[in-house]
């Protein structure tokens, strides 16, 4: 029996090793990854003037309904070069919805830094008349995760809150009472050339000629746009 039970303090203490040291890893990885910058550079050769706009693949969820952001644009003019550049910063936002003409976009009310590992939590309650979000805290899971923790006071469909990058807006859902919110994000991009505005929910379903960014083992990519509206490296 004692040869039992020092066997299995032995086995139990080997799990918590692994445990941490996976932990460790994780957290350095993702250390690491915050502080690299990706660059985006583009030659737009199309005979139109338009937006190159660049959005982000959806993430795991448990909200029903994701609304996907136009992350990040800029309008460009034939024969123009224009450059993107961004890190892996995760912040939480909450905001509105708002319309430029026909468009409807997300319009930021408040922006808090996040991470996925130390600060990757935060509460967003209904107080004196006006929405806003608490500190970020550190969850107790080791998931790659973001959580938004929602009060019972907040009102259902009055806002939106989410998830960005960078400083800019990529998913946001609409607001709903005591529901805790998880994402799982995934650094996956994609670029499009049209009529866009930052943070303009898009519908991903209607969109065309969408190109994948792929980053093998570098951080720097460069897109041609030609004159037939055709993507090329």
């Amino acid at each position: 029996m004692l040869f039992l039970k020092r066997g299995n303090e032995l086995l139990l203490a080997l799990y918590t090793y692994e445990c941490q040291r996976s932990l460790y890893e994780h957290y350095r990885v993702n250390f690491k990854r915050r502080f690299e910058k990706y660059t985006l550079s583009v030659d737009v050769q199309s005979t139109i003037t338009g937006d190159v706009c660049i959005f982000q693949e959806m993430p795991d969820t448990n909200a029903s309904k994701i609304l996907t952001l136009a992350w990040l644009s800029k309008r460009a003019h034939h024969g123009t070069q224009l450059l993107f550049d961004w890190t892996l910063d995760y912040n939480f936002k909450w905001g509105t919805k708002g319309s430029l003409g026909r468009t409807a976009h997300f319009a930021a009310s408040q922006t808090v830094p996040a991470n996925l590992s130390t600060n990757n939590q935060i509460s967003f309650n209904y107080e004196d008349g006006a929405y806003k979000f608490s500190e970020t805290s550190q969850n107790p899971s080791s998931e790659v995760n973001l959580y938004i923790n929602q009060g019972g006071n907040v009102k259902s469909n009055d806002a939106l809150v989410g998830i960005g990058m960078s400083g800019s807006g990529s998913f946001v859902v609409e607001s709903q009472p005591n529901l805790k919110l998880i994402f799982r994000p995934k650094p996956v991009y994609y670029v499009i050339f049209g009529d866009f505005i930052q943070g303009q929910i898009m519908d991903i379903t209607e969109l065309s000629n969408v190109h994948k960014l792929v980053y093998d083992g570098t951080t720097d990519k460069h897109l041609t746009l030609t004159d037939k509206n055709v993507w090329k490296s």
